[in-house]
């Protein structure tokens, strides 16, 4: 079969066709199996040809078109992108990070939260000070977070000066001074307190008033008798306050002791 097939190519075909064109005339045999053979090459080469035709339109027909090459291309450049980061791993981006996200946002209303509750506590203290009327000032006495009460005397303390007129001269020129101490609460609101006085043991009265600011917790107030000390011993006498408002009330009486001589 192999010697049958060289036999039948082109080139032992052409040779043969060579051949026998050199041959005398009359062998006519020959001359058939030629013209024979011209045929046969002849139409074995035209379905080659056509053969051949038909495989080059199948490929011409399979070349990709523009679109597929651009999506080839930008494929193939994606490739090569993702192997040069895979070998610059210290160069490929991060992706970001969403727990560093989550932890900011955390902190910021934390933030938010913070500021608000010191500003309410602010806003509390501020409301609660301003209602009690302010902080007093230059009286450390005072309470300004209680809460006020009417003005009312809770007592007088007496005391007076000379305390004793002992070994004195009658017909002495004296002056006796008187001096009450006036005490209210110590949240009180404030207000006139008005009083009677006397120098000699009641039988005669005077009229006064003091005036208690809020806050203020004592007062005083002093009147005097002058005169000679008389031989009877008339004078002086004790002395004290009739309080007549807001409220009423008594002192005790107080007054030199001894005698002139």
């Amino acid at each position: 079969m192999a010697y049958q097939d060289e036999f039948f190519t082109p080139q032992e075909v052409d040779r043969q066709i060579e051949r026998v064109s050199q041959l005398k005339e009359g062998e006519r045999t020959d001359a058939e199996a030629i013209a024979y053979l011209r045929r046969f090459y002849r139409t074995d080469t035209h379905q080659e040809r056509e053969t051949l035709d038909r495989m080059w339109n199948r490929i011409a027909g399979a070349i990709p078109s523009e679109e597929y090459k651009k999506d080839h291309e930008k494929e193939i450049y994606m490739k090569d992108q993702q192997t040069q980061y895979s070998n610059m791993g210290h160069l490929r981006p991060q992706p970001p990070r969403r727990t560093s996200l989550m932890q900011r946002l955390g902190m910021l209303a934390a933030a938010v939260l913070l500021v608000a509750l010191v500003g309410s506590i602010a806003f509390v203290f501020y409301a609660a000070r301003h209602s009690n009327g302010g902080t007093a000032s230059g009286n450390p006495t005072s309470t300004p977070t209680a809460a006020r009460v009417p003005l009312k005397v809770t007592s007088v303390d007496m005391s007076v000066t000379p305390t004793s007129i002992a070994g004195l001269t009658c017909g002495t020129n004296l002056t006796v001074t008187y001096t009450a101490t006036f005490h209210v609460p110590s949240n009180s609101a404030g207000g006139i307190v008005q009083f009677a006085y006397t120098v000699n043991n009641g039988r005669g009265q005077s009229m006064a008033s003091i005036n208690f600011k809020p806050g203020e917790t004592t007062k005083t107030y002093t009147f005097t008798w002058s005169g000679t000390l008389p031989a009877d011993h008339t004078y002086p006498e004790p002395g004290g306050i009739d309080v007549t408002s807001p409220n009423q009330l008594i002192s005790p009486l107080v007054g030199p002791t001894g005698m002139c001589s």
